[in-house]
């Protein structure tokens, strides 16, 4: 890869708050940062890139057999759950996209509750499913719920059967709510090589070691733009989508997982590129972002 430019982007991660950063490029590691020694083996709080992983496991579940479709009405796994017509028009997809229509108070008023899957299906329905996006990690906890009602298993043991396991993770904590169910929106903490096993899983089309751990057509669903957001950003099935043209180059296809204060996987199938980041920035978490397309996708550009 182009020295320079890696050489710059060595010193904007190394004076930001970064944490840790990992690329791969064509099969190998080509950049390997950890702010100190604690954090190679952290377990880093990866917020909201829990709601992608929870993507890949909504992709295996339907796989085999264990949910129908992602159009299958939420009513299917909370028969009880609304008295009104919204569960029967509300899917997994729209979940999934965060277009179900139902008010989202926030996590400060989830948080609090003693059930949070009742909260969250207690809600009004301020739009017809599908119309409008409104950011949930209320919808990220129903679909917690609803592979634990599907599959049988709570949603940290079907994880490590079914993906974990596959991919040598071994070392990770995923925190539950009140009622056992793992929280969906921002419960995992994982380390830094394993959350880049998860990028190389989604670069090779969900296949790990000649094994098809998640369907390929999952892989291209759930990170095609469903949702346009502006003309920077669209949002797939819990994964972001890069949509925008920078002023120098096009933008290839890039998906990524993000999370809260600069935490972050980018996926960009067409240059074989896979980048982590972990950070812990409170004033601007979207810097790495910035950084990944100054140099990386120009990096990338240049080679190709």
């Amino acid at each position: 890869m182009n020295e320079n430019l890696m050489k710059k982007f060595e010193r904007e991660v190394t004076k930001d708050k970064i944490d840790s950063c990992l690329i791969q490029h064509d099969g190998k590691t080509v950049f390997e940062y950890y702010r100190n020694n604690k954090m190679k083996e952290r377990q880093h709080k990866i917020y909201s890139v829990t709601k992608s992983i929870l993507s890949i496991l909504v992709g295996i579940a339907i796989d085999k057999g264990y949910i129908p479709h992602v159009h299958t009405p939420i009513t299917a796994y909370f028969p009880d759950s609304r008295k009104d017509s919204a569960g029967d028009e509300i899917t997994i997809k729209h979940l999934l996209t965060m277009t179900s229509g139902l008010h989202w108070p926030g996590n400060t008023a989830m948080i609090p509750s003693k059930n949070w899957v009742k909260f969250v299906l207690s809600q009004p329905v301020e739009y017809k499913p599908g119309e409008e996006r409104v950011y949930s990690c209320g919808s990220s906890q129903l679909i917690s719920a609803i592979l634990q009602k599907a599959t049988g298993l709570d949603t940290v043991s079907f994880a490590q059967k079914h993906l974990f396991m596959p991919l040598g993770i071994t070392q990770y904590k995923w925190n539950r709510d009140s009622q056992g169910i793992a929280i969906g929106g921002f419960g995992l903490n994982m380390k830094t090589e394993d959350l880049l096993k998860i990028g190389m899983l989604y670069m090779n089309n969900g296949q790990w070691k000649s094994k098809q751990i998640v369907p390929s057509d999952w892989v291209k669903e759930s990170t095609a733009a469903s949702v346009k957001i502006n003309n920077t950003f669209s949002y797939g099935y819990h994964w972001w989508v890069l949509t925008g043209d920078d002023q120098e180059f096009p933008i290839p296809e890039t998906f990524f997982a993000l999370g809260k204060n600069g935490q972050y996987i980018f996926v960009v199938p067409s240059y074989k590129l896979t980048a982590v980041f972990t950070s812990d920035i409170t004033d601007d978490s979207s810097r790495p972002i910035e950084y990944f397309k100054k140099y990386l996708l120009a990096n990338a550009c240049i080679k190709s």
